[in-house]
């Protein structure tokens, strides 16, 4: 007689059907006090990583500070860190890796290409994905799937808010252009940009703006003197630009001598938060940028203060990439979302975070149930270079509720103006 000891059982089911040996009370009590897993996805070398690392930052923050408090249900969060190279083809691999340590809970992700390119397999993989930047229209429209979250905002909300503000500051202003990196990301910020002009001008402005055709650059490139030349020539006066992070830092400082931000004014920057400013500091010409998270917009929320002086404690910065607040939101949600979902299965994440209202570093957010679009704040300011021992200063900034400005839930279907 064969006597069923733990090791016995498990023997006899095989590694094959481990799954079943969750009826059995020695394993469910174990898996049920162990920690949950969860697997950061993040462009952490590249064109991209100065978008990345920061964000890598916030959800280390966030997970200190959870498990710090005692955890999620008394259990600990445990991080699984994987650079995706803002390549889909290397993030679709990191994610399967990711999930294959354990790692069914996935967030990060800057790219829109690697966004869309995870999101086609989660399904598969049984796994869920909130990402903290990656703003193609797709992931929440046509390409929509219930294993995909957006923890920020969109460029429907944010090219929009920054169109209503041109319109309102800048009436005068009726001619625009692009320099526009000729991917996902791009096309979909700019064509939200020129309807939210089309939409603010005449009713703010009382003009029809003229929009030229945007010119649209390499991604990933180390010489935009071509690209710059063309908008030198465009006749249009203001300029909206959404090339990011390594790319949008060689540009600026390629476009300098042409004199482009003497001819060209105002400049509307889709995201660069704070990062091109830093490289450049004094040198920085003075433009509108989009940001996820700017912790002076949001000074008295107790999360925001805590966050901003360990960021600063830990970096010696004390302008602060929004990167920092998504990646930091993005781990509270599903920490809030497992104390209704502490089984941690990816179905029951998945019904816990549709519709979930959470504390973030910018408030009260709360993800749509029908598209898994979060509404928050869109935030903007204008920056310039400056004189002072950071090289940059914030002239002014601008908050605007993300309900009033966020579009239709539509899963399923492309987003038309």
């Amino acid at each position: 007689m064969v006597r069923t000891t733990r090791r016995n059982a498990l023997k006899l089911l095989g590694v094959g059907v481990a799954a079943g040996a969750l009826g059995m009370p020695w394993v469910r009590n174990a898996q049920a006090s162990g920690p949950y897993k969860i697997g950061f996805l993040g462009s952490l070398s590249g064109p991209a990583e100065s978008l990345g690392a920061p964000m890598l930052e916030g959800v280390k923050i966030a997970v200190e500070d959870i498990n710090a408090a005692g955890g999620t249900n008394g259990r600990q969060l445990e991080l699984v860190v994987r650079d995706d190279k803002a390549k889909p083809d290397v993030g679709t691999a990191a994610a399967r890796e990711l999930v294959g340590e354990g790692c069914s809970m996935l967030l990060g992700v800057v790219s829109s290409a690697v966004a869309l390119a995870v999101s086609a397999v989660l399904q598969q993989e049984d796994a869920v994905l909130i990402t903290c930047a990656a703003h193609s229209m797709r992931l929440t429209k046509e390409d929509f799937n219930r294993n995909y979250f957006r923890i920020t905002d969109n460029p429907f909300m944010r090219q929009r808010a920054q169109a209503h503000v041109m319109a309102e500051r800048f009436g005068e202003v009726t001619t625009w252009g692009g320099l526009i990196p000729d991917h996902e990301y791009g096309r979909s910020t700019w064509e939200c940009f020129d309807n939210g002009l089309k939409t603010y001008y005449p009713e703010l402005a009382k003009a029809e703006p003229t929009i030229s055709k945007p010119v649209m650059t390499t991604y990933g490139g180390s010489d935009y003197r071509n690209f710059v030349a063309s908008a030198m020539r465009d006749p249009a006066v203001g300029f909206f630009v959404s090339a990011y992070g390594g790319d949008a830092i060689t540009m600026y400082q390629q476009a300098l001598p042409y004199g482009f931000f003497k001819k060209k004014h105002p400049i509307v920057d889709a995201a660069n938060e704070f990062i091109v400013a830093r490289a450049m500091k004094e040198n920085f010409p003075e433009m509108w940028i989009g940001s996820h998270w700017y912790s002076g917009a949001f000074t008295g929320n107790p999360m925001n203060d805590e966050l901003a002086r360990k960021m600063t404690e830990r970096t010696g910065i004390k302008f602060l990439d929004g990167f920092i607040g998504e990646g930091y939101s993005a781990v509270r949600a599903y920490a809030e979302a497992l104390k209704t979902a502490d089984s941690g299965k990816t179905a029951d994440v998945i019904k816990a975070l549709e519709g979930l209202t959470f504390d973030s570093p910018t408030g009260k957010r709360t993800i749509r149930a029908e598209d898994h679009q979060t509404i928050k704040p869109v935030v903007l300011y204008r920056v310039r270079g400056a004189s002072n021992a950071d090289g940059i200063e914030v002239v002014e900034h601008r908050v605007i509720d993300g309900a009033t400005v966020i579009d239709p839930a539509t899963p399923g279907v492309k987003l038309t103006f």
